[in-house]
């Protein structure tokens, strides 16, 4: 994508950090709202490079234009140990990741935020945020400030704020020996915590796995494993193209504050993605949104207890939701390797319906 970059002013309504789905449906939403808004993004082209799966529901796809759509798909196939046990109808969309991004970006700069790529951020204070791009060190003042920085957010730091409990990715891209028109995932006793994906993109499909912590180190042999098995089904080529990507999804829930004087936390920043899945755009979109009308709101009536809303907005949308799949996630370590492996499975995926009855242990 390609725009002529702001002049850097000193002084803004809101400044937007990170130019993910959080941070350019917050500025977007603000701009729109009448604010003067400065999106600040550390990468020079926005969304690449691509650390994520990158599979959405229809209803998010929908947000922006079919070129950014790799593959419609109808379901979600769910494996145990190697054994076929879920099938969902699930339409969805696996996405070309760094399009979609970049098109949140444009329709943030078409209502009028200047994006600023290239700008790594370096201290963000009570209206002020400092930051190097290719001039130099830069300093811009705002009274509102929204961090939508990803996992290690700087910006929650600046309010005490850090995840503690992630899952830590490796994905790679894998030749498809014949069409899919579905997603599968895969839970096997050795991805302690989390579980592998196939989601395909026509003739190729992201594979990766996602473990807990304490398998990190191992991620590497993991992967080879879960690739070999797909192999032998007969699922994919010999050789994955390119190298393997990365990352970390926070799955400990939302931070316990995310609207701090100036301050909002929007996305993975504030740990919207959901505790099971590991899941995030949906979420990242609302809240960003929700953050760029409550700024909106607040600078309008000049009234800045009004940013107090937006922690009250999205936690009446999402918490119940949120709260019921943290409690999933504490069950499922706990008793990870304590009982039968597909009867763990079965209580606290979400292809089940064990996972939406009422403290279910099942």
């Amino acid at each position: 994508m390609s725009h002529k970059e702001p002049e850097l002013q000193k002084k803004w309504d809101v400044v937007v950090i990170g130019a993910g789905p959080a941070g350019s449906s917050a500025a977007r939403k603000a701009a729109l709202g009448g604010c003067r808004i400065l999106l600040l993004e550390r990468r020079k082209v926005v969304g690449e490079p691509v650390y994520c799966a990158e599979y959405v529901p229809m209803a998010v796809a929908l947000r922006v234009s079919q070129n950014s759509w790799a593959q419609k798909v109808v379901g979600m196939r769910t494996f145990v140990e190697g054994r076929l046990v879920a099938e969902n109808q699930w339409p969805g969309v696996v996405l070309h990741r760094e399009r979609f991004d970049q098109e949140l970006a444009l329709e943030a700069v078409g209502a009028g935020v200047c994006l600023l790529k290239g700008a790594k951020v370096q201290r963000v204070g009570k209206g002020l945020v400092s930051f190097y791009n290719e001039k130099g060190l830069q300093e811009v003042e705002a009274p509102v400030l929204i961090g939508a920085d990803g996992p290690l957010s700087g910006t929650a730091l600046a309010l005490g704020l850090r995840h503690k409990a992630f899952l830590y990715g490796l994905q790679v891209k894998a030749h498809l020996k014949s069409p899919m028109n579905h997603t599968e995932v895969h839970f096997w006793p050795t991805f302690r915590g989390g579980y592998g994906w196939v989601f395909p993109k026509g003739e190729w499909a992201n594979v990766g796995l996602g473990v807990a912590r304490s398998e990190a180190g191992r991620l590497p042999l993991l992967l080879g494993t879960f690739l070999e098995h797909l192999r032998h089904r007969g699922l994919i080529g010999s050789q994955p193209q390119g190298r393997p990507t990365g990352g970390l999804v926070p799955v400990g829930g939302p931070h316990p504050v995310t609207a701090g004087g100036s301050i909002l936390l929007a996305g993975d920043a504030a740990g919207h993605t959901d505790p099971i899945t590991g899941g995030g755009i949906p979420n990242a979109i609302l809240c960003g949104e929700l953050a760029g009308q409550v700024a909106s709101e607040a600078l309008g009536s000049v009234d800045m207890q009004l940013l107090a809303r937006y922690e009250e907005r999205w936690r009446d949308l999402l918490m119940p939701a949120l709260e019921r799949a943290l409690g999933h996630r504490s069950r499922m370590e706990e008793s990870w390797l304590k009982r039968p492996f597909e009867a763990l499975v079965r209580s606290h995926w979400v292809a089940f319906r064990e996972y939406f009855l009422e403290g279910s242990e099942a």
